[in-house]
C-alpha cells in the first residue's frame, strides 16, 4: 500500500502536495511537515493503520486538483 501512497503523492502538483502534508500533521498529531515527507512518504515507514485513510484522503486531494484544473 505504501507503494500506492507514493504514486498518489507523486501525481500531485505542489500545492496539492503541501496541503497533502498539512492534513498528515494534522490529522495525526505530527510536529515536523519535512519528517512526514521524508520518513512516511519517501522512505514507506507509514505505519500500517494509517495507511487506509492516508490513501483515501490522498485520493479526495486528487479529486480536489483535479476539479480545480477543470474549472
Amino acid at each position: 500500500m505504501t507503494e500506492n501512497i507514493r504514486r498518489l503523492f507523486k501525481s500531485m502538483d505542489h500545492d496539492t502536495k503541501e496541503e497533502a502534508l498539512a492534513c498528515l500533521k494534522n490529522e495525526y498529531g505530527l510536529q515536523d511537515r519535512k519528517l512526514v515527507k521524508k520518513e512516511w512518504i519517501k522512505a514507506g515507514r507509514i505505519p500500517e493503520g494509517y495507511q487506509e485513510g492516508i490513501v483515501a484522503m490522498f485520493q479526495n486531494l486528487l479529486r480536489k486538483q483535479h476539479v480545480k484544473k477543470v474549472c
